[in-house]
């Protein structure tokens, strides 16, 4: 499927991941298709002779992305396309395309749809923008008609095939009529994905001249290899109001909060903090593979100005303001999983609803069983496997940017729960204090990858499909907890 453009014919070499269906049975089907969704989703990059050079000698170096998209008006497994000349992430893309996988209920024959944006549509890095991807409609793109699928298999010598083999698919449309004509073939493997195409007119005369094979590379993404080539500008410093010190005798726990799903807590945590409350209190329980919580072990101190009671934030509706990335492989405890302003986050889009997710190094409020007695006087933070099964039942307040160590190296207590026996087991804090109220000169020079940015899409990426040298399989996916938010101090390479 292509473009009126003669010469992207040439340009859009391109597969999208595939996907199946959960309730049917497994098929042989299956294997190959889980081998693709390793393989495909990525950036690549790669040169071709340009077809419409009539001496043959210039070279254009072109740019590709395939991300899943979450566009239900197209089907379930949705998944976009960029093509450009300048960047990978383009302002400016010379072709964009929609795949959509339908897969046959009798598990016969694995088909795609696709569907091709008109020149100049205005969009671009479609798969960061819900709002755009809501409203667009399948009958606002070009497509082929019913029967000219493109249809995939494995073979000897290769990872992946996909050909259309048809003999008269053709856009239609007012502003041109075009056909493809048969072989149009596919080839991925490991490092790079090719094309071999030829388009021809509604005469069946080609629109150019063929230039074989057109390959693109996938570009290298190791997590090292994307932070240092992130730009200054995709990095952000924690707002001093936001961002909590706890100072222990070994050393200092930084904590960003979150206004966006705690904002009562945020607001009450503030106001003891800031009348010293939890000065000279203790951390009171360390439960292995679970949490390290602290606060007031004898339960005398009064909470001063603080409420003792603040409505539960388990969850907000989940709005179109929010930044929202979407991790691609799902999850088992939410329909959507992502990222929200450096957050992990999960959510149910049908019912507009979104939360912090309990992943390594969330900050937790305590609470006891009516869902309103938590109010910031006791915290914890998670220590152990992402007890994930606490989403939605206990307000996260935001996640540890430095010193995890330091709270999850601690003894574990011996009582029930984690707890610590005696006084002198509990470890002391010295003081709490929000950046904002700690000179400049003591403060702790941290910046954050936003994760709304093309460097944490690769940073995704790269820890899914890790192809660093000692990995031999790629796993392919990732699940919400296991994605990295880089924290560095600032200034740093």
């Amino acid at each position: 499927m292509r473009n009126a453009n003669p010469m992207l014919g040439i340009l859009c070499a391109s597969l999208p991941m595939a996907a199946w269906s959960a309730s049917s049975p497994p098929s042989p089907l299956d294997a190959q298709l889980t081998r693709i969704t390793t393989l495909l989703t990525g950036r690549y990059a790669g040169s071709i002779v340009d077809p419409l050079d009539p001496a043959g000698g210039k070279m254009i170096r072109l740019h590709h992305k395939i991300v899943p998209i979450e566009a239900p008006q197209f089907g379930q497994k949705v998944f976009y396309h960029q093509i450009s000349r300048d960047a990978v992430d383009s302002l400016q893309p010379t072709q964009q395309k929609i795949y959509v996988f339908d897969l046959d209920p009798a598990r016969k024959l694995n088909r795609m749809r696709s569907f091709v944006f008109y020149p100049k549509s205005g969009y671009a890095n479609l798969e960061r923008d819900p709002v755009a991807l809501r409203q667009l409609q399948p009958q606002q793109l070009m497509s082929f008609p019913p029967g000219c699928e493109i249809n995939w298999s494995e073979e000897t010598g290769e990872v992946f095939f996909a050909r259309v083999r048809l003999g008269d698919c053709r856009y239609e449309s007012v502003a041109f009529k075009q056909a493809i004509l048969p072989l149009l073939t596919y080839r991925v493997s490991r490092d790079a994905f090719a094309i071999e195409d030829v388009l021809h007119d509604a005469n069946r005369q080609p629109l150019y001249r063929s230039v074989g094979l057109a390959s693109a590379a996938r570009l290298p993404t190791t997590f090292a290899s994307v932070l240092a080539a992130s730009s200054p500008s995709e990095w952000r410093e924690p707002d001093p109001a936001r961002t909590l010190y706890m100072d222990l005798d070994a050393g200092r726990v930084v904590f960003e909060l979150s206004a966006t799903f705690a904002p009562a807590h945020l607001a009450n945590i503030r106001t003891l903090v800031k009348a010293g409350w939890f000065d000279g209190l203790s951390i009171n329980r360390v439960q292995d593979n679970f949490v390290t919580q602290w606060g007031d072990a004898t339960t005398s101190r009064k909470l001063g100005g603080a409420a003792a009671r603040v409505g539960p934030e388990f969850e907000r509706e989940w709005s179109a303001d929010l930044p929202f990335t979407m991790l691609p492989d799902g999850d088992v405890y939410a329909p959507q999983v992502g990222f929200v302003e450096g957050f992990p986050v999960a959510g149910d889009r049908a019912q507009g609803r979104i939360w912090l997710a309990h992943c390594y190094g969330s900050l937790g409020v305590g609470r006891d069983n009516a869902a309103d007695s938590g109010n910031g006087s006791e915290l914890y933070v998670v220590i152990g496997h992402a007890p994930r099964q606490l989403d939605r039942n206990i307000t996260v307040a935001g996640r540890a940017l430095q010193g995890m160590e330091l709270l999850a190296a601690l003894p574990r207590g011996a009582e029930a729960m984690g707890f610590y026996g005696s006084a002198a087991q509990r470890v002391p804090i010295r003081r709490m204090r929000f950046a904002e109220d700690v000179p400049p000169a003591e403060r702790v020079p941290l910046e954050v990858l936003r994760t709304d940015t093309a460097s944490f899409a690769e940073v995704i990426e790269a820890r899914r499909n890790r192809r660093d040298e000692w990995y031999l399989r790629p796993a392919g996916r990732i699940d919400l907890c296991s994605v990295p938010l880089p924290v560095r101090r600032k200034g740093s390479p």
